[in-house]
This record gives structure tokens, sequence and C-alpha cells, in this order.
């Protein structure tokens, strides 16, 4: 049971929300594997390799991904979620407009604001 965990950042540094989400994947599951998507966001990448507990990180780095659009990044997660038993993303205005686009295409429910895991 791999999960995925959507990395928010801004090119440079991963937000301390992706750490959240970090902590609530390990819960899941020991197999985690976080994704880094943007322009030029090979120090987000190298960040979120320092993360206690991360299995691998992937990265897609694409002008086209820069600004985190849910239109550019669904398709990617789209690609990507066959891996995976679990996606998870922040609960920030990033993660609650690409998850509902994914989920979509990907044709699952998508549960949000997720408070705890037991």
């Amino acid at each position: 049971m791999s999960i995925l965990v959507i990395g928010e950042h801004d090119n440079a540094a991963l937000r301390p929300s992706t750490l959240n989400v970090v902590t609530a994947a390990k819960a899941l599951s020991s197999d985690i594997d976080v994704l880094i998507a943007g322009s030029d966001c090979q120090s987000a990448a190298d960040e979120a390799a320092t993360i206690a507990g991360i299995t691998r990180v992937l990265k897609a780095d694409d002008a086209a991904l820069s600004d985190g659009l849910a239109e550019n990044m669904a398709p990617l997660v789209q690609s990507l979620a066959g891996n995976y038993s679990h996606i998870l993303a922040p609960a920030t205005t990033y993660g609650k407009n690409l998850l509902p686009r994914a989920a979509a295409i990907l044709d699952v429910q998508q549960i949000s604001d997720i408070s705890g895991i037991e």
C-alpha cells in the first residue's frame, strides 16, 4: 500500500503543510513517495528527500507546472495514481483546488479536511 503525497512548495522550499501531510501518511503506510511538481523546483525536491520516512521523491519539472494550477497538475496526478492506494495533499487552497479535479478524472471520491487518522 503505497502513498503519494503531493508536496506544496514555492519552487524553492517546501511549505510546512507538506510535512503535516507526510505525518498523516505515516499513519497509513511506511511506503511514502512525495511528488514535487513545478518549474526549477530542484531545491524543493532536495528538501523533500531529507524528510524522515520518505521512500522516494518524484520530480516533475516543467514550466507548465510553475504555478501549480490544477488544470496542469491533475493529468500528472492521474498518470501516477495507478501506483498508489492513497493520494494525499495539504488542506490548503492548493490541495483543495487540485484534488477535486484529480478525483473527478480518476472517478473516485475525495475526502477533504481530514483532522486525524486512527
